[in-house]
């Protein structure tokens, strides 16, 4: 899928808004004072993100035949909206690669180190677990591994 028709571009930045500014939400709530501690906020984030996007895929992949004879319009702007306009708003790898930097430029190296490995495994097992609970609230959904790396 690519965001090429208008209604999905809007979609896009209709669900990126909404998820920046929860992420904002987030910042605001658990601030990152010192660049030699952990980033909780931004790594909370991206794992919550990361969860959910499991969640939302399964939703929307098990429920995607059945949209597109009933809703194709809805079939074909949930992934837009929700995952990369929501999620992608919500989570956020520059943030995550500037605090990574900040803490190496701190002299916490150790500690970048341990963010960046925590950050990728975890939420690789984040989306895993993500698919297994969409899975058993919605049915499970076949994963289409080209159409996840579109969004």
């Amino acid at each position: 899928m690519t965001a090429s028709r208008p209604d999905e571009l809007i979609a896009v930045a209709v669900g990126g808004v909404v998820g920046a500014l929860l992420r904002a939400s987030i910042s605001v709530a658990v601030p990152h004072t010192s660049p030699d501690s952990w980033p909780w906020a931004t790594f909370l984030t991206n794992l919550l993100g990361c969860l959910v996007l499991g969640v939302i895929l399964d939703w929307a992949d098990s429920r995607h035949d059945r949209w597109s004879r009933s809703h194709p319009r809805r079939a074909r702007l949930a992934r837009p909206l929700l995952a990369s306009g929501l999620l992608g708003g919500f989570t956020t790898f520059s943030t995550f690669s500037l605090e990574a930097f900040g803490l190496i430029d701190s002299g916490a190296l150790a500690l970048a180190i341990g963010y960046a490995v925590a950050s990728v495994v975890i939420g690789v097992v984040m989306v895993v677990i993500g698919r297994r609970l969409g899975a058993l609230a919605f049915g499970a959904a076949r994963i289409d591994l080209r159409q996840d790396e579109l969004l």
